[in-house]
């Protein structure tokens, strides 16, 4: 794991903090190993319910390492190609985790901090912070997913202005569009980001895990398909512990107390 990554447990809450304050918590591909290493292995943890991803020094991550870039641009295009490749993994590894991730984004997110911050399934931001996606500036097209993740959240002419000018959109604009989830004060995002995790952990875990699936399948998905598959779904959930559970608890006007994993 990557020295600069650094976890604390509350609950079933896991808390995973970028602490590289020097570089603005700049990614490197030690740390696309290290992150990935952290999710699996929250994957196969079942106390672990839901986690949260931030940076440490005020500021969430300031993408790629600059001196690293340079030096990969020296390299034959194979090694080029591999740094990226990490990255990816690291983002599908996210996205495809059961259990619920939440960005507590401080000072901002640059390059490939941007989709760090998006391939988490909520966002909580510090009021004034901002998103850049600042590869144009040194002459470099975006990654990440980063045009990926956005295509699906933000107009096309918003999305073009940020890959072609690199200009910082601060997060209220992106709370309005409804890609922030939730705005605090500066130095509240962690606080706020753990309590929504703590919320979520105490959810019925299955039914969240398959929440995500659905989420992240829906732009790719026809109606149709969509429909057959939430149909199916509902069906099995229905059946499960947890929804026998709800729905017992909703009638019977208490509190539920969910198992599944």
């Amino acid at each position: 794991m990557s020295n600069n990554i650094e976890t604390s447990r509350s609950g079933a809450v896991l808390t995973v903090v970028n602490n590289d304050p020097a570089s603005r918590n700049a990614l490197s591909p030690e740390f696309y190993k290290g992150f990935r290493e952290v999710i699996e292995e929250a994957e196969r943890d079942a106390s672990v319910r839901a986690i949260v991803l931030t940076g440490a020094g005020g500021y969430f991550c300031s993408g790629g390492n600059v001196n690293g870039l340079k030096q990969r641009s020296e390299s034959d295009i194979t090694v080029r190609r591999s740094s990226v490749d990490r990255l990816h993994a690291m983002i599908r590894t996210m996205r495809s985790c059961s259990k619920p991730i939440i960005a507590a984004l401080e000072g901002g997110a640059a390059g490939a901090g941007v989709p760090l911050a998006l391939a988490c399934d909520m966002i909580v931001a510090a009021k004034g912070a901002y998103l850049s996606v600042a590869y144009v500036r040194i002459g470099l097209t975006p990654d990440g997913g980063t045009t990926g993740l956005l295509g699906h959240m933000i107009p096309r002419q918003l999305l073009t202005e940020m890959v072609m000018t690199g200009d910082r959109i601060d997060v209220e604009r992106f709370h309005t569009l409804g890609v922030i989830n939730r705005l605090t004060e500066p130095g509240a995002t962690l606080d706020e980001a753990q309590a929504l995790a703590a919320r979520l952990a105490v959810g019925p875990g299955n039914t969240i895990a398959i929440d995500k699936q659905l989420v992240t399948a829906a732009p790719e998905s026809t109606l149709d398909h969509q429909l057959d598959q939430e149909a199916v779904l509902v069906a099995e959930a229905l059946g499960s512990p947890d929804g026998k559970e709800g729905i017992a608890a909703f009638l019977e006007k208490r509190k539920p107390d969910f198992t599944g994993l």
